[in-house]
Order: C-alpha cells, then structure tokens, then sequence
C-alpha cells in the first residue's frame, strides 16, 4: 500500500521516542460527545515514514486530509467521550433502554425516536428511588413465579443531564447537573488486590459516564488468553464505582451483559449472591436471570420476574420483551400451559418479534410444529425452552450458541458425544474450561480398542471430534516417554495452529509436563519447547529449550523459542541485560538473533522487527544502531490501527496512573484483531502503557501473543 494510499484510509497514529508510551503532546480534550465507527484498516508494511528512530513526540504523517477534518478514520477500535457542550444532554437520569446483547435493539426514546424532552422546570435533587420496594427473598427458593411483578420506571423521574456554561469572562465556573449513580451495587465484585483484582480504586479520577459510554465496548468473549483474563478481572474487581454525573444507565448490568457475553455465568450467578438480597434493577435481573437459565437453574431464573417490569412495548423494549419471554417459559416449566398459551397470544399480538421462541412454546405447550427460522444466537432463554420443546440442538446451531451456554453445555451427558466434544473445543478456545473438563467430553465419546490402535497406526476417523478423542485416549494409555513424545507429537502436529489449537494444549498439559527433557527425544523438542511455553510453564520450556539448543535439530525453531521466552519472562531478559552491561558491546548480545534476521526479508524479518519494538516497550536498552538496522532493511510489518483518540485517551491515562481506565481503553485498542494483527507501534503503546500502571506481568503476556502469532518454525499462539 502506498502512502498516499494509506493517506486516503485517514489513518492517523502517534508514534513515540522508544517506539513505546511515552511522547504524547497532552491529554486528549474533546468537546461534544461523539465516536469513531470500529472496523480494521492494514497499515501497509512500505509506508513506515521514518528513515531513521523516530523522535520524541513525532508524529506519523499519515491522514493530513483527516487532521484538516476532511475525513474520519476507520479503526480497530473507538472510544466516546462523553463530555458535554454546554446546553442540554439526551441522557436521563431513570434507566435507560438497555441494549442486553440478547439480539434485541434499544429503545430510542420517545415515540417518534427521539430522546424524552423535559417539559417544566429543572430540579438539580435527585428524585426519590423506589425505595418502599421488597427485597427479592433471600436463602431457599418459593414457589414458582409465572408472572413479571416489578414497577415499571417513574417516568417523571427521568431527568436529564445538563450542562450549564461557565458565566462570561468566568472560565471555569460551569456546573453540570445531574444525578450521581448508585455506589453500592456498581462497587460488588469477586476480586480483591490479593486475588488478581485491579485494587478497589481503579476507577479513581475516571468519569463514571465515559465508563457507561464504553463498557459495552469490550470485545466478548476476548479472542486470546491474556486478553480474556484482563476483560475477566476488570469486570470482576471489587471496587468503589467511578464517581459524577449518569446517563441512568446502571453500572453493574453492564458489567452482568458483558459477563455473561464473555461466559462467565457462574460469576454472574456469584456477584448475585454477594449482593446480600438487595433489589437489581430490571437490566441487572435480566442479567441475572439469563445466567441463572444458562447454568439450568430455571427456578432462580423465574424469581427475577417479581423484579422485572409489569407491561412494557415487548416490540421495542429488550427487557419487557424478555419479561414476557420468561414468564411464558416459567409458565410451561410449571405445567400451566393455558396460561403459557394465552402469555403467547398477547405477546404476538402487541409485536414481539420472536418467531423462533413463540414456535417453541407452541411446540411445548401443544405438540405444534410451526416454521420459524432459527436466531443467529440462541441465547440461554430460547436454548431452555428448546429442551422443554422437545427440540435437539441441530448441527449448525453450535455456532449459534451464546458463550454463557458453553460452560454448562460441554459437561451435558444428554446431548451427543461429538456435538459436547464440539461444544467444550469451543469453551476452551475461550478459557472457560479446564483441561480435565475437555478430557471428561473426550471419554464420554464411545469407542473401541481397535478405534484407539487405529490413530495410533494412522487409520484416523473421517470426524476431527472423534479423532481427537481417540488421540486422547491413546495418550492416557501410554506409558513410556519415548512412545508418549511420539503420540504427542503426531497430535501437535496435527492440531496445534487449527480449530482445537487451545484445547489440545490444556487436555494434554499433564502428560506433556511428565515427559523428562532429553537428549533422546530432541526431535520432540520444538513442540515441547512451543507448547510448555504458551501454556505458561517457563521452567520446563527452558529445559526443553536446552535440549532443542543442544540438539541443532530444528535452529529457527530454538530462536523463536528464545525470543519469546525471554519476552514471558523477566528474569531471563534482566540476566541478559546484566551480562551485555558487565561486556560492554555496543549491540546487546540479546538482540543478535534480531539483527541477524533482519536482512533475510520475509516472515524472519517480521518476527525480529516486532521483538525489536516489544523489547523497547518492555524496557530493554535497545541502541539506535538497532533502530538504524531495522529501517535500513524496511518498515515495519503491516497491522490493524485503533483509532488516534483511542491511543491519546490510553496515554493520558496511563500517564495518569488511572488503572480501570487504563485496561478499559488497551482492551478497546486491542479489539477483534488481537494482539497478533495490531500494528507494532500501537502494540507497543498498549504494552508500555500497561507496565507503566504497574501491570508488568499483563504486558508481557499481550507482548508474547503479539510475537508468538508471527513465529513460523511452530504454531504458537494461533
């Protein structure tokens, strides 16, 4: 791609002195609420601009005709912010339209699809809640609730948020009425500094409505490893809510949406058991309620709708339409199907737009079989009433299932054996399950001893699930290392880098780890070496490492492995850096590897100019004579580039020390692409800004799935 071509892609990112965090001109201020679309642009791997390091604050000459406002990028990523012009904003104060995920739209406002205009003068008290409401009860369940019983919102209490202008020739002296959200449920969480949280005042300095605006923008569930782990945390640390004016919008069901959209059900399900009993509201229950249906707690589930709101547009309104839905599923599931049936004519009637799920409780309440098309994602409501339906799980409907299912779903011994093994692969690509919960799919799948021979000889099934079943089994019974390397590495060969890439490694990480490194079996050191590293086991991946070094049977492979080990680990780079000072060379002895690759061209080259910037980021003294080199024999590879505003509010933020924010914004930088098709620079920016709020560990592990997706000798991190 051309410069003038990348010009034309209005790209426009901020580059930095060490390729890293720092060099931004300020914090971003932006007037107005406004957003940049998310998408993808390539950033050509010709058009890096510099003919040497790029300086201290330089700026990449990329999208003047953007910078002159000709034009609006288009982006891995976007954040709003939601700061406000004077005059008056369309946010309210009650809740707002909820946008669950669930395949429902949100409300737009008013009849005619504007916001609700406030007729009459403005009170700056906020207006009473409801607080003369029952708690939902508490410890053992009652009886079975078929009905929604819950207040519909105060419609005179939605006040808007307004901004009124500083006096004239007064700057400064502006104030912004509004009212302040509810602290206690939006500060429950499951993680504390000890157990992997962000601290208790991540939110600190961070505006509660950029929260709101951007929360829903995380990307769920998380495409790789380090990435699913920091969205995890950051939606399960307890901490006091960030502070100032709302849209309406409750903090915790956002939090609860995105939970359950990750898989994380069952967190879902414990942060309603820390709440002690007190009252979600109706988006919070909605949550609630469909994690409770995913882990097949339909009782529980139904207990929400004595929260949920009476009546409601079901043709507009997500949750008045999933009120009715539950109601018409918990009429079933308690045998009163003259009431499921006439719950179903009144919800057709006034326009919900559920076929799908209308078809279903006609089937389970009357034995009809009515045409519907199927949903592009059967969330957990419509897969429950599936089972009371009667209706199997057709093929194509695994990947439609909604990730809070898939959990559950993978230990399920009613469904088909290969339909579960399908079902926890996929679990597993997410983290949601552990290597033992894959084994127990994989053994629940019927078969032979000679089955087991067979993939041992290479007769293989026509079914990848049966194959790797059978694998596994074959593994299991393999006893002597020398047999069990070769088992493991016909099995890595043939997964590793495709659709089971993640749940291979963790079904096989036992048996993997009980093989001794050995000269013997250098022939299987690459894999061992890969494998053990992306599985997080450092100790073992150096001694394989020793034993692929030694060996010299596979050289591309022994030096990525190195690069990679010393990017996870920081003793292995302090100890390099500490010899390269004692020796005084002018180019890090570390970064040879590097260099050497550089004039080869091709995916070596990339591999080492990307290890070069990371390793800046990470704060290896890396020489401009390196920088020199790199540039000399290119620019560097192409990537996806988030938006500039995104990368300014990461870098104020950082700089700031303001963790949430800072995870927030590197985690809507990161997008779909993931780390390992975002460009280097930004890459690095995400990297640098993360150690510099104290995440080291986290930086490394987004800065290794970045090099790892580019190693060629092996399939790590794909």
């Amino acid at each position: 791609m051309s410069r003038q071509g990348v010009r034309q892609q209005n790209i426009s990112v901020k580059v930095t002195k060490r390729l890293c965090s720092q060099g931004f001109l300020g914090l971003w201020v932006a007037v107005g609420a406004f957003g940049i679309a998310s998408g993808s642009v390539a950033v050509a791997a010709e058009d890096w601009p510099f003919k040497e390091r790029p300086r201290w604050g330089s700026e990449w000459p990329f999208n003047r005709d953007a910078e002159n406002g000709q034009g609006a990028s288009e982006t891995t990523g976007s954040i709003d912010d939601p700061v406000e012009a004077s005059g008056e904003r369309t946010g309210v104060r009650g809740e707002t339209p909820y946008n669950s995920d669930y395949g429902y739209e949100p409300v737009s406002g008013g009849a005619n699809g504007t916001a609700p205009v406030q007729r009459g003068p403005l009170s700056i008290l906020p207006p009473t809640r409801n607080a003369a409401e029952p708690p939902l009860p508490a410890g053992e369940p009652q009886d079975l609730i078929l009905y929604p019983s819950g207040r519909n919102p105060d419609a005179a209490s939605n006040l808007p948020v307004r901004a009124l202008g500083a006096r004239p020739g007064e700057a400064g002296t502006g104030i912004q009425i509004g009212t302040l959200g509810d602290v206690d449920e939006a500060s429950a969480g499951l993680l504390d500094d000890q157990s992997g949280g962000f601290g208790s005042r991540m939110w600190e300095g961070t505006a509660r409505r950029f929260v709101e605006v951007n929360l829903g923008k995380l990307v769920t569930p998380a495409p790789t490893p380090a990435m699913a782990d920091l969205t995890r945390r950051l939606l399960l640390t307890a901490a006091r809510a960030p502070q100032g004016a709302t849209d309406g919008v409750s903090l915790l069901a956002l939090r609860l949406n995105r939970l359950n959209q990750a898989g994380y059900a069952s967190a879902v399900s414990q942060l309603r058991a820390r709440s002690g009993g007190a009252r979600p509201s109706a988006a919070a229950a909605l949550e609630y309620a469909m994690a409770a249906l995913a882990d097949d707690d339909g009782q529980s589930a139904c207990h929400f709708l004595t929260v949920l709101p009476v009546g409601g547009e079901v043709a507009i309104d997500p949750v008045a339409a999933f009120a009715v839905k539950l109601s018409i599923y918990c009429q079933i599931a308690a045998g009163d199907k003259a009431s499921a049936n006439l719950s179903s004519d009144l919800a057709r009637e006034q326009g919900l737009d559920d076929e799908y799920f209308l078809a279903l409780a006609a089937a389970a309440t009357d034995g009809l079989r009515l045409s519907a098309e199927m949903p592009s994602v059967i969330d957990p409501l419509t897969y429950r009433m599936m089972v009371l339906a009667d209706r199997a799980l057709p093929d194509d409907g695994l990947s439609r299932l909604h990730p809070s299912l898939l959990s559950v779903l993978a230990g399920d011994r009613q469904i088909d054996g290969e339909q579960r093994i399908a079902v926890a692969e996929k679990a597993a690509l997410f983290g949601l399950i552990s290597g033992d919960e894959i084994g127990s799919a994989y053994l629940a799948l019927s078969y032979t001893r000679d089955d087991v021979d067979g993939v041992r000889s290479g007769r293989e099934p026509a079914s990848p699930y049966r194959r790797r079943a059978l694998f596994h089994q074959a593994v299991l019974d393999e006893r002597v290392p020398v047999g069990l390397a070769d088992i493991l590495s016909a099995v890595f060969q043939r997964e590793l880098g495709g659709p089971a890439h993640r749940a291979t490694l963790q079904v096989h990480k036992s048996s993997l780890s009980s093989v001794p490194a050995s000269g013997a079996l250098s022939a299987f050191s690459p894999y061992a070496a890969g494998a053990l590293l992306e599985l997080g086991d450092r100790v073992r991946a150096s001694m394989w490492l020793a034993v692929l070094e030694n060996s010299g049977v596979d050289p591309r492979a022994a030096r990525e492995v190195r690069a990679l080990l010393r990017l996870i680990d920081p003793g292995a780079l302090a100890l390099d850096v500490a010899t390269e000072a004692a020796g005084g060379g002018a180019v890090p002895a570390f970064l040879q590897d590097a260099l050497d690759d550089l004039p080869q061209g091709g995916a070596a080259r990339d591999f080492a100019a990307i290890e070069i910037v990371l390793m800046d980021a990470l704060g290896a003294p890396v020489p401009q004579s390196v920088y020199d080199a790199l540039l000399v024999t290119g620019d560097l590879p192409e990537g996806a580039a988030p938006a500039p505003d995104v990368m300014r509010r990461l870098k104020a933020a950082s700089d700031a020390g303001r963790v949430g924010e800072t995870v927030l914004v590197a985690l809507i930088a990161l997008g779909e692409a993931g780390p390992g098709e975002l460009h280097p620079q930004p890459m690095a920016e995400i990297v640098s800004a993360l150690q510099q709020v104290g995440l080291e560990r986290d930086a490394r592990r987004l800065a290794f799935e970045a090099l790892s997706a580019r190693a060629g000798a092996m399939s790590l991190g794909r």
